[in-house]
């Protein structure tokens, strides 16, 4: 189906793309005088050929206006891991279905979804299509400004009661996460053997024997509903329904329990990932954390910062230090150069220069959770 998705996308059955279209212009009578469809972005890592924007114009009793909806289409693997794995392909069909985000308080948002379908091959999903207002990287200031709104929406989760229990949240994520380590065969990688001192490695296999300790601790702190994967790529911002601007959330596939906290480091890994911070991580680090528990007390919550800060190194430690050997062995080679500028913009040793400062970081939130484990009796 993927090879001949584009035909099968400009053949659609205009009665199925008018309905959605319906709901998203809020009118039963609305209709499409013309459209066309293309990619919606090339820029996704798991699935940079499922995203796809319908737009053109169409018209009603109010008149003639623009239009654009988004599908994202959703193949089915070969091999299908259990609901609670964070890789299960299902779960954004199913939060769709579920309704699961129009429970959620605010302040954060999500796209409105307005059709879903599956069939042997894949799944088709239909979503409002979100515009931002601030298109470009952003500055430090927008990063905390989108900080506080997650901490709002995080407290506002926690004081709305048990989080959701649905089957199919993903849980301890870093688990599924580290099954592609290998450490031998990563470590062997040049640019690894060639720049990481013997002190780093050891510091690194420290933290690697120690991981089951870290999750131990996570695990046994009260687990909260989140996002996890509230990176740039995947927040918009827009005028809200005031004068305010407010946040909006995509790609909810990775969406699970974890402890308070794991959010944002789960949106610093996906900044670092990513790269749409410079390797100064921690000055976003600073601001965002801050503007994080800013957000929590603003919402309410009354709980203890220094939790909540080891949550956040505790998770991100995990996910960035232990993870990137292999990430850098797998993106930062001559043969991925092409992927790696299109995903990154960066490529080789250019890439690894970014992703080696992002596991120094990572590495010193290691070591500033494990004061916190001993501080707090963990």
């Amino acid at each position: 189906m993927a090879e001949n998705l584009p035909a099968a996308l400009r053949s659609i059955d205009p009665a199925r793309l008018t309905e959605v279209v319906r709901q998203d212009q809020r009118s039963p009578s609305f209709e499409i005088t013309q459209w066309s469809v293309k990619r919606l972005s090339d820029k996704g890592i798991i699935n940079p050929e499922g995203l796809w924007v319908f737009a053109g114009i169409g018209r009603d009793s109010q008149g003639e206006r623009p239009w654009s909806v988004v599908l994202k289409v959703l193949n089915r693997p070969d091999q299908e891991p259990p609901p609670n794995d964070m890789w299960y392909w299902k779960r954004e069909l199913l939060v769709a279905q579920s309704g699961l985000t129009e429970r959620l308080p605010g302040p954060v948002k999500a796209p409105r979804f307005y059709q879903a379908g599956e069939s042997p091959d894949d799944t088709w999903l239909w979503m409002e299509h979100i515009h931002d207002a601030r298109p470009s990287r952003w500055s430090l200031d927008t990063h905390t400004f989108a900080a506080r709104e997650l901490g709002r929406w995080n407290g506002a989760l926690v004081l709305a009661g048990p989080p959701p229990d649905e089957p199919w949240l993903a849980r301890q994520h870093y688990r599924t996460w580290l099954n592609w380590v290998n450490v031998d065969k990563d470590w062997q990688f040049s640019l690894l053997q060639k720049h990481v001192s013997a002190e780093l490695r050891a510091r690194w296999d420290k933290f690697w024997d120690e991981r089951e300790t870290f999750f131990q601790v996570l695990e046994a702190m009260p687990q909260v509903f989140f996002h996890a994967d509230a990176q740039r790529r995947n927040l918009a911002i827009r005028p809200g329904s005031g004068q305010a601007d407010e946040l909006v959330a995509m790609d909810w596939a990775l969406c699970g329990l974890a402890p308070l906290g794991a959010e944002m480091g789960q949106v610093m890994l996906g900044n670092i990932i990513l790269v749409e911070w410079s390797s100064a991580t921690r000055e976003l680090d600073v601001a965002a954390f801050s503007a994080y528990i800013a957000g929590l007390r603003e919402a309410g919550w009354q709980g203890e910062a220094a939790e909540v800060r080891l949550a956040y190194t505790a998770w991100l430690s995990i996910m960035a230090a232990l993870a990137m050997p292999f990430g850098i062995s797998a993106v930062c080679t001559p043969e991925a150069r092409d992927d790696s500028l299109r995903a990154f913009r960066l490529a080789e040793e250019e890439l690894f220069w970014h992703f080696f400062a992002g596991m120094i970081y990572a590495l010193d939130c290691a070591d500033e959770a494990r004061a916190l484990m001993c501080r707090l009796g963990t």
